[in-house]
């Protein structure tokens, strides 16, 4: 089973420049957990997923804690604005450059072995240098049962 009989090829993408407020509208209004950054070309750039978008806010010792149950109001955290992130940072800052794509004659079991070990929900899928698709693990269990008849 490939990768392209089962991949979404309607999906939203931004390309580096993007600044946060679009990459967050995009979050919203997808409701994906995965965006792809491209450049005007096609070819991919990398991805953003959403918790490294919401991890931008939150202070680096966050990770220190052990439980935040303890913690009765975050006030301290929460702000109106967050103005400079939103002016400074865009979508290239944020991005993972590390996540090699998947080819879109590749094997379904290898996009869900690929997304297993990274941990994402969504992966590029590529053709050449192109970016052509992405494929969930929501692909990945429909291909395995096959439930659009194919």
């Amino acid at each position: 089973m490939e990768i392209s009989k089962y991949m979404k090829r309607d999906f939203r993408n931004v390309a580096p420049h993007t600044p946060m407020r679009e990459i967050a509208r995009l979050f919203f209004e997808t409701g994906e957990s995965v965006l792809p950054v491209s450049n005007e070309d096609g070819t991919l750039s990398g991805i953003i997923t959403i918790d490294d978008f919401i991890l931008i806010f939150l202070p680096d010792y966050i990770d220190l804690i052990r439980s935040v149950d303890f913690l009765h109001d975050f006030g301290a955290l929460e702000r109106s604005s967050f103005s400079i992130e939103e002016r400074l940072l865009v979508a290239e800052d944020l991005m993972r450059e590390d996540i090699t794509p998947l080819e879109e004659t590749e094997s379904v079991m290898k996009a869900a072995a690929a997304l297993h070990k990274l941990g994402l929900q969504r992966i590029p899928v590529i053709s050449g240098q192109k970016l052509v698709g992405m494929i969930s693990l929501g692909d990945v269990c429909r291909a395995i049962y096959d439930m659009e008849g194919r």
